[in-house]
């Protein structure tokens, strides 16, 4: 992934990230002078892994951001089970404590962080690589790493750095108006998102160097906007958006089609979303 003009390098937790690994703790059970509750702890062993995606991007240029997206399975978890006797007879519940997985990342030719550095089962971490100058024409490799309970997994995904285009400061101009386009309209008919003009948008190019669709990424503290629209002189311009909720969606979940860009009053409809992020 490439940002243009400031490169965004480090990408913040949003505050939804708490309140959903706080969902995850297990509960205490309740006081009752009337009831005898034992407790035990057993392991269920199951393979640890960690996901990136994806696992090659094949149109990188030198000083832009590349977003992998990364879950992970938990492996090894303490399973508690409590057992109650209550007058009505016993009653038996589990419940699993999903400690963190630590996620690292590092390569020798590019600059790379990761947020959250640490993320539950079920949510999604961020590991954003930016090549270094003097990369053009080599291909980049980063080892994703995942720690959990003393087990450990890795990834190992690459960067295929080519020439930049000249146009890039058009097509980022070009991108926000159409983004802008549709944001105002989502904050009209879609207030349930609350995604609006407001929030501060960081912005890097996807596929630099295709000639008729392009394609442009958004992100700002809570989301993640996909552009794409057609250049094409000879056929319609339409253009569609989707978008993604940052750390809880490994895809995107809503997405919408404006019939023409160039239109007065250009025609906004939600369609299906993509089945992957634009990568």
């Amino acid at each position: 992934m490439k940002t243009v003009g400031k490169t965004c390098r480090s990408l913040r937790v949003p505050v939804i990230i708490i309140s959903g690994i706080l969902a995850l703790m297990p509960l205490l059970p309740a006081c009752n002078s009337t009831e005898d509750t034992t407790s035990t702890t057993r392991t269920t062993s199951i393979p640890f892994a960690i996901h990136a995606s994806p696992l090659h991007m094949d149109d990188t240029i030198e000083g832009a951001s590349y977003v992998f997206l990364v879950t992970v399975d938990y492996g090894t978890m303490d399973t508690e089970e409590k057992t109650t006797e209550t007058a009505e007879g016993t009653d038996t519940t589990q419940t699993i404590n999903p400690n963190l997985a630590i996620i690292s990342a590092s390569s020798d030719n590019a600059d790379v962080t990761v947020g959250p550095k640490a993320i539950a089962e079920g949510y999604v971490a961020e590991v954003v690589a930016v090549p270094k100058e003097g990369t053009t024409g080599n291909t980049l490799t980063i080892t994703i790493k995942g720690e959990w309970h003393g087990y450990t997994d890795s990834e190992t995904v690459t960067l295929n750095v080519r020439e930049a285009p000249a146009s890039l400061e058009e097509l980022t101009t070009e991108a926000i108006a159409i983004r802008n386009k549709f944001i105002s309209w989502i904050a009209t008919n879609c207030p349930e998102l609350g995604i609006s003009l407001e929030e501060v948008w960081g912005g890097t190019t996807v596929y630099p160097n295709t000639d008729v669709i392009k394609y442009f990424l958004f992100f700002s503290d809570k989301w993640e906007v996909g552009i794409r629209w057609n250049t094409s002189s000879n056929s319609v311009d339409w253009a569609q958006m989707y978008i993604r909720l940052r750390t809880v969606e490994f895809a995107p979940s809503r997405a919408f089609k404006m019939s023409s860009v160039s239109a007065a009053s250009p025609n906004i409809y939600e369609v299906s979303p993509p089945n992957t992020v634009w990568r």
